[in-house]
């Protein structure tokens, strides 16, 4: 069977910018299905512990908690029970230190599970030496822990089901943000 004949120049080939964005498209794709990205897999697990996912992607509609006046730590471990993660935004205030002092959803919004919550969290009146955090992520959980510790951290881990191996995949707040030493880092870690 003979193809008709095409009218004007030479077919124009894909060039390679284009085969690499398709094939980045692809991977990313990949990347996401196999990190549980728009899964529902976690009510699987029944409880509400921060072993209950909380980065694993879109999934029903949940309600945003009011975090005023909570310390960081009992926050974040509220949004994760609810499957929403943390932004933390350390700023000046005469609050006492480590309390959320503000929400960038306001109580009672919904929001899909998976997204972030932005919070600003007091650093005090007196606030300690302002220094760098260092880059957790792709390390184990422990190797995470132990370098934002010995950077003067303290240091919470909030665990993600659809990752299966033992890795840190982000914290909050994230490397390079300046921050009061012995301030709370939050990581996001499979195993």
């Amino acid at each position: 069977m003979a193809l008709p004949e095409q009218k004007g120049g030479a077919r124009r080939r894909p060039t390679p910018g284009v085969w690499l964005l398709a094939v980045l498209a692809v991977v990313l794709g990949l990347a996401f299905s196999a990190a549980g990205c728009g899964s529902d897999d976690d009510d699987e697990a029944g409880g509400a512990t921060t072993e209950q996912a909380a980065t694993t992607g879109p999934g029903a509609p949940v309600s945003v908690p009011d975090l005023s006046e909570s310390d960081l730590a009992d926050a974040a471990q509220e949004l994760a029970d609810e499957g929403l993660r943390v932004a933390v935004k350390y700023v000046p205030s005469n609050e006492p230190r480590g309390q959320v002092i503000g929400q960038s959803r306001p109580p009672g919004s919904e929001l899909q599970r998976g997204e972030a919550v932005s919070l600003n969290v007091s650093i005090g009146p007196s606030p300690p030496a302002i220094v760098t955090v260092p880059d957790a992520t792709e390390q184990t959980e422990a190797d995470g822990r132990a370098a934002l510790e010995r950077a003067g951290f303290e240091v919470q881990t909030i665990k993600i089901p659809a990752v299966e191996d033992d890795i840190v995949v982000s914290h909050s707040p994230p490397a390079a943000d300046r921050v009061p030493r012995g301030s709370l880092v939050i990581l996001y870690a499979g195993g």
